[in-house]
């Protein structure tokens, strides 16, 4: 998102920077359908496996900003793996 290597002061090629949502489309529906696989995985859809983080932000300026944001739970094909944050917690 950000492209700026360590010890680094300016981005490296800013021209191919990607925001944070076209970063987490990439890497969710986009690649499920590549992949031939987006009728079971890519979204959160009910019936799908789903692998994802609780974050302690709702912001994604929060999130892009390095330090900001921290992880609250882990679950994996929708059960939880780390944490004791409770997705039925926050509204989605």
């Amino acid at each position: 998102m950000k492209r700026i290597p360590p010890g680094w002061e300016n981005p490296w090629i800013p021209s191919e920077r990607l925001s944070v949502n076209d970063a987490l489309i990439a890497h969710t529906i986009s690649a499920a359908r590549a992949c031939f696989l987006d009728n079971n995985l890519g979204s959160l859809t009910p019936g799908k496996l789903a692998d994802f983080v609780v974050l302690s932000t709702d912001s994604w300026e929060d999130f892009a900003t390095e330090g900001s944001a921290s992880v609250e739970a882990t679950y994996l094909s929708g059960v939880q793996a780390y944490g004791q944050v409770k997705a039925s917690d926050f509204n989605a």
